[in-house]
């Protein structure tokens, strides 16, 4: 599936997003509702934050409908981010990276929020209390859905509330390479 939704980028947006490891500030592909069909667009990474030069890259699905930044967003504009894995850093002293996949090791759909900002569409993550799988690394995690959950995410607003709030699946973790110069 991911190897799909990047071949359609490549017809429409060539050149104008990244993949693999993406950072807070790049573009990415998003799969969202426009025109009511549901299409990968690329979006920045990032919504502006309140501090001049940051970004809000997350968002807590358990208070988003409350928040003045990203309420609208959840209502109208949900997105979703595909991706084979994600890396995380442990709070630890140790401050060790971790690459996070599904235990079956397929495609995985983070569900997010975008906004139309200067010309650009931009992403946050929704993110949600960590399970078992992932609590002993970090104390957060993504809110992940199958593949068939995504059309009920992007088009229906009670089953987007309902799939924030669902069982988060099992993941499997392994170090990860470090850039040597952190």
């Amino acid at each position: 599936m991911i190897a799909s939704i990047v071949e359609l980028m490549e017809r429409s947006y060539s050149g104008e997003y990244k993949t693999g490891e993406i950072f807070p500030g790049d573009a990415a592909p998003a799969i969202i509702l426009l025109h009511g069909k549901i299409v990968p667009v690329p979006a920045v990474f990032g919504f502006p934050g309140f501090e001049e030069g940051k970004l809000l890259f997350n968002a807590r699905a358990e208070t988003a409908a409350q928040k003045k930044t990203f309420s609208q967003a959840l209502r109208e504009t949900r997105a979703i981010i595909p991706a084979n894995g994600f890396f995380e850093w442990s709070h630890d002293q140790t401050k060790t990276k971790y690459l996070f996949e599904t235990t079956s090791r397929k495609a995985m759909y983070l569900c997010g929020l975008y906004r139309e900002m200067d010309g650009q569409r931009r992403f946050v993550i929704l993110t949600r209390e960590a399970n078992e799988s992932m609590k002993q690394i970090h104390n957060r995690m993504p809110v992940i859905l199958d593949r068939d959950q995504v059309r009920a995410y992007l088009t229906d607003d009670k089953a987007a509330q309902e799939l924030l709030l669902g069982p988060a699946p099992m993941l499997r973790h392994e170090k990860a390479e470090q850039d040597p110069a952190k």
